[in-house]
């Protein structure tokens, strides 16, 4: 049981995110890949990335245990609104924080993976676990994105209205029925089955659902436990998971529309893969292909490409959308 304490500051300082973006969901799915709970749900989903997953995919292992706590690679990577801000984000991560995780992971665990160890000091081993972070969500998370993406939009629509009709204790009352509020306290019965006091200390909380953390989970910076998150599941009726699950138009008939790599970029934009860095490693091709590729697609109006900083960011339009057959907005 987590007891997270309210000051009179914390209250005003709630707030309610959509999602941690898709790498936060990729390594939440981790979990919930494991085991058979919720199969009528998960089911499917399951044995198509099961099937997909070889000898490569073994570090994730080590990220998320069989026993928890798991490594909160989602802390270091911060929320992101794509890939490649995540990525940006747990690549610059300093040093300290990264100590911190793998010292409270060891605590747990007695020792650190192989795997995980030399990330305090090596871009190059967090280079590589990136990547293998990167290609588990292109195999299980980004072909359902955009309909994950709109039910967790759905779910903080829903927050927003319960607060303002009924204030922050009516939304504090109706996350889940393992959180339970009893001013100025919030009893949270969490998957890693600790017992824990933290004080928000006037930081607040940021509450985030998810789609597929299945258990209410508290995470937190280790080096400053005050600055908390709470992680809550989204209801996902059967209805749902399903559309979510079929959800994109027919690979084949994408390709012969497009070409089979023009087809590929476009959906890895809406997938969340917004770099032309980013594109080539995915599909294997050159940058200069690529750029070729999303200047066809651009002219096509499927997307639109901006600036930001050193790099070029590509987005799907509504265009680009309803080709794939997503029911999200760009």
């Amino acid at each position: 049981m987590h007891r997270i304490h309210f000051t009179t500051a914390d209250l005003a300082r709630v707030r309610v995110a959509s999602t941690l973006g898709p790498m936060g969901e990729a390594l939440f799915s981790l979990t919930t890949l494991r085991g058979r709970r919720e199969e009528t749900l998960f089911g499917a989903w399951r044995r198509r990335v099961r099937g997909a997953l070889d000898a490569r995919f073994a570090v994730l292992a080590a990220i998320a245990p069989a026993r928890p706590p798991r490594f909160d690679m989602a802390i270091l990577a911060a929320p992101g609104r794509d890939l490649a801000e995540s990525a940006e984000a747990f690549l610059s991560s300093p040093r300290p924080a990264v100590q911190a995780e793998l010292d409270h992971y060891a605590g747990h665990h007695a020792r650190v993976p192989a795997a995980l160890a030399g990330l305090v000091d090596s871009l190059a081993v967090r280079r590589e676990l990136l990547a293998t972070v990167e290609a588990y969500h292109h195999a299980a998370v980004g072909p359902h994105w955009t309909g994950i993406r709109a039910h967790l939009d759905a779910e903080r629509a829903r927050s927003g209205t319960i607060l303002l009709d009924q204030g922050v204790d009516g939304l504090l009352s109706s996350l889940h029925p393992s959180i339970r509020w009893t001013s100025p306290t919030l009893h949270v019965r969490c998957s890693d089955h600790l017992d824990a006091d933290l004080f928000l200390d006037g930081q607040g909380l940021l509450l985030v659902p998810s789609f597929f953390v299945r258990t209410p989970t508290v995470m937190y910076d280790a080096t400053d436990p005050a600055d908390c998150m709470l992680l809550y599941p989204v209801t996902v009726g059967l209805d749902h998971a399903t559309g979510i699950w079929a959800g994109g138009a027919s690979k084949g008939a994408l390709a012969n529309l497009l070409g089979r790599t023009r087809a590929s970029v476009l959906t890895a934009i809406a997938d969340g893969v917004v770099t032309t860095g980013a594109l080539a490693r995915r599909l294997d091709v050159s940058s200069a292909a690529v750029s070729q590729h999303t200047a066809v697609l651009r002219e096509a109006g499927l997307i639109t490409t901006r600036r930001h900083h050193s790099s070029v960011l590509h987005n799907p339009t509504q265009v680009g959308l309803t080709l794939l057959d997503r029911r999200d907005t760009p």
